[in-house]
């Protein structure tokens, strides 16, 4: 019974699930997903080991990393309280400087030294938002180290807690080297001034007799001498002047060197400029024999944006380096002008001589200073060495370039330069009153007779070139409308003018001169030339005398006209003419023979000086006596210039009285001085060696002043 009703229950049970197979689904399904999800949790787990053995491994490779670095890594809470310190912590600081986790966070700061403190003050840390660094020293187990700081804004991992981090990393063997390297550097500084203060202490000692000897040859030359007497006060000028221009190229490097040349770049007359290079370079090399020229392509402006006192340096610095080196020939100054592929315009100046040049070897060395082509007892050239240097630095300074052309020995050298300008390159108009005239130029000259040639075709004229030894056309009052002969190369000009006037008596003939022969005007002007012009020619002369000759053609000579250049003759420099206005002067010098000389170019330019012997006696006079104006010397024992200068203008506040100009008188080049002497109140300010002309001009600035 048992049995059966156990049976009828299961029979039962299949009946029912026969009759709901949803409920046998469900079931199913429910087990399927459960073993799903812990499939997926499996894996998940997996991937979190994988992750966690990553982290562990990148830990323990970064902490391998910054032990191996030796940084010290420092971590506090927001109240200062250490947290966490790293192994190289507590190696590196030592039991003597132990560091403990739960107390306050604290650094063992190193005493600093004296050497080291103001270096320290300078590089100290500073904070900015939530970051800080800087250098410090802190007690070390090995002493005192230089550690790198950076505190930097972390959070706990685990707790979330905002936390300051600190890492130090030792830089002693750094700071070890900048240390050095300061040292080094402010011993440099210390060489650079006291080679600057030796230099002009030099200058001064040394510009203070030459003063002396230049003033007092002036003095002598304006006395009646004799031809041997004159002769010597020459040579005398000569040698005070070249001792002067190598004072004057040492401190211009020296400035260069120093930093201290200031690019002042302003419109100029750049045809004016190289002239007067030329004609000042023209003595020189016409006592050699030599010529020298200028030429100006039409593409250039007249006027150009540069610094002219410092061009002018080139210029004479590269032109006279080539006198130097020339025997024959002479030099050339030619200046054109290039525009770029970005449409910035340059100036090109090229300055060309016949002279011995130089070869591949020695081209790499022309701009270094204190190099030359000789060199020892047998030395043929003299100089310093320092006029290419210079030329070289003021260039760059500038903004340009100089380059020098290899050459063949004998034939010469040609130096470029190219400085950027401002102006546009535009041809000149060429429409002149010579426009299609035709000249005939004579003579063997290699350098001026081509670049005035090149001149006249700027203009439009026809020029031929013809040597001396050349017979004279017989068509030749066919073929030009004037001529043009250099007496230079001539050596019997007159005799070849004759011929010329018997084929021509129509065609007039300039002659062309140096100034050492204006003894032969007044023979050439009876012989028949009809002008003159005084070389190096000036293109202003030359198209005035041109012009002024071709108009008179009808005339027996135009040589007198007051249009040509009579005034190119350089006099030997005279005493100027007596003023018509005497100023009464005060005059402050120490040295004896200055003060001698002083005095004696005031008189005889028609002042009232009064000589004083230092500055104390200076501020005395001025106090007592209302002067015109006051000539003051810097450098003087007790009271300086500056200071006489700063006391006589507290004496007139206090006297309610105008101030006198001062002019300082000085053998004081620098820079420095002048500052401080306008700072004090000086109205002028002249360089010895002191000229009449100088000291004239000067006085003349203070009466136009003065109304």
């Amino acid at each position: 019974m048992p049995y059966a009703l156990g049976l009828a229950f299961l029979a039962g049970g299949v009946f029912l699930w026969s009759l709901n197979p949803v409920g046998f689904k469900i079931f199913g399904r429910a087990s399927s997903a459960s073993d799903d999800d812990l499939i997926t949790l499996k894996r998940r787990c997996e991937d979190l080991e994988d992750r966690t053995w990553e982290l562990r491994e990148s830990d323990e490779r970064n902490a391998g990393i910054l032990a191996s670095l030796g940084d010290i890594i420092l971590r506090r809470d927001a109240s200062g309280t250490l947290v966490y310190a790293n192994a190289a912590a507590h190696e590196t600081l030592g039991t003597k400087n132990r560091i403990a986790i739960g107390e306050a966070f604290a650094l063992p700061l190193a005493d600093m030294s004296p050497a080291s403190h103001g270096n320290e003050e300078a590089r100290s840390s500073g904070e900015h938002k939530n970051i800080s660094f800087g250098d410090i020293r802190l007690e070390t187990a090995r002493g005192p180290r230089w550690f790198s700081r950076l505190d930097v804004s972390v959070r706990d991992a685990v707790t979330d807690q905002p936390l300051v981090q600190t890492v130090l990393r030792d830089v002693t063997d750094r700071r070890a080297i900048e240390e050095q390297l300061l040292a080094a550097r402010q011993t440099a500084e210390s060489s650079s001034a006291a080679k600057s203060r030796f230099l002009a202490t030099v200058s001064h000692e040394i510009r203070t007799p030459l003063n002396g000897i230049l003033g007092m040859t002036t003095l002598l030359r304006d006395t009646r001498l004799t031809k041997e007497q004159a002769a010597y006060i020459e040579a005398l000028e000569t040698s005070g002047e070249t001792l002067l221009l190598l004072i004057d190229e040492v401190l211009d490097f020296s400035k260069v060197e120093a930093g201290k040349l200031e690019i002042q770049s302003k419109p100029t007359h750049l045809v004016a400029l190289i002239e007067s290079v030329a004609e000042l370079l023209a003595p020189k090399a016409h006592a050699k024999g030599l010529e020298i020229g200028t030429y100006v392509a039409p593409i250039v402006p007249e006027l150009v944006t540069v610094d002219a006192m410092r061009l002018r340096q080139i210029l004479f610095n590269l032109a006279g380096n080539g006198i130097k080196f020339t025997d024959e020939g002479g030099v050339a100054i030619e200046i054109s002008g290039e525009t770029g592929t970005s449409g910035s315009t340059s100036l090109v100046i090229t300055v060309r001589d016949t002279g011995i040049g130089f070869d591949a070897e020695q081209a790499d060395r022309l701009f270094v200073e204190f190099e030359q082509f000789d060199h020892g007892t047998a030395r043929k050239y003299s100089g310093t060495g320092l006029g290419l240097a210079i030329a070289q630095r003021l260039v760059r300074l500038m903004g340009g370039t100089i380059t020098a052309e290899t050459s063949v020995r004998q034939e010469g050298a040609v130096f470029r330069v190219t400085l950027p300008i401002p102006e546009e390159l535009t041809r000149a108009e060429t429409g002149t009153s010579i426009s299609g005239k035709r000249f005939l130029l004579v003579g063997g000259s290699r350098i001026e007779n081509p670049l005035l040639a090149e001149q006249l075709r700027d203009t439009g004229a026809e020029v031929n070139l013809m040597e001396p030894d050349t017979a004279v056309p017989k068509d030749i009052s066919d073929r030009f409308d004037a001529m043009l002969i250099d007496s230079g190369t001539i050596s019997q000009n007159t005799c070849w003018l004759e011929q010329v006037r018997a084929s021509n008596e129509r065609s007039p003939a300039i002659v062309l001169v140096t100034p050492s022969d204006r003894d032969q005007l007044d023979r050439m002007r009876k012989t028949g030339f009809a002008a003159y012009l005084i070389k190096p020619v000036r293109s202003e002369t030359l198209m005035r005398v041109m012009n002024r000759v071709l108009d008179t053609r009808s005339r027996t000579s135009g040589w007198d006209d007051e249009a040509l250049e009579a005034d190119h003759f350089p006099e030997a420099p005279r005493i100027p003419a007596i003023s018509s206005t005497p100023l009464k002067l005060l005059v402050a010098e120490d040295n004896d023979v200055n003060r001698i000389l002083s005095e004696a170019l005031l008189l005889k330019l028609g002042h009232d000086p009064t000589m004083v012997i230092d500055g104390s006696s200076a501020v005395s006079a001025a106090a007592q006596t209302r002067f015109d104006a006051i000539l003051m010397d810097l450098h003087m024992p007790g009271v300086d210039g500056v200071e006489a200068i700063r006391q006589i203008r507290q004496i007139e506040t206090r006297l309610g009285r105008d101030p006198v100009p001062i002019l300082i008188v000085t053998a004081d080049v620098m820079q420095e001085a002048r500052m401080q002497a306008e700072a004090a109140g000086a109205a002028g300010y002249i360089t010895k060696p002191l000229t009449a002309n100088a000291l004239h001009q000067a006085l003349v600035s203070i009466q136009k002043a003065a109304g």
